[in-house]
């Protein structure tokens, strides 16, 4: 899936941030569709922008807003500009909302009754 955030989806993740800032909407249209990537890789889900709970789409905001920042900034490079995040930073309060929608971790622990 290929998802370009518009103009508008970047002012509603932003405002769900209480992001004011109007210098980083490009870091936004950028990270944004990698932050959904990840967040359907580690889900095992295939998840859309459309289609996102709402619990996710404040995980997508707040992730997002997070990697703004240096917190999960691993490492950086000046030749052709290459950054490196670190997802593992991610505070507990963020990733606890992720639980619900873990479809790799349901699967690994379902069982099975046997049948009398």
């Amino acid at each position: 899936m290929t998802w370009t955030p518009t103009d508008e989806d970047i002012k509603y993740y932003k405002v769900i941030c209480g992001d004011k800032s109007s210098t980083n909407d490009e870091f936004y249209k950028v990270m944004l569709p990698l932050v959904l990537d990840m967040l359907n890789n580690q889900l095992c889900q295939k998840f859309t922008p459309t289609t996102l709970p709402s619990a996710l789409k404040i995980f997508l905001a707040k992730a997002t807003n997070f990697f703004s920042g240096n917190g999960a900034l691993k490492g950086r490079s000046m030749g052709t500009v290459s950054y490196t995040f670190d997802f593992g930073t991610l505070p507990s309060a963020l990733t606890d909302l992720l639980k619900p929608y873990d479809a790799c971790r349901k699967a690994k622990f379902h069982v099975f009754q046997p049948v009398r």
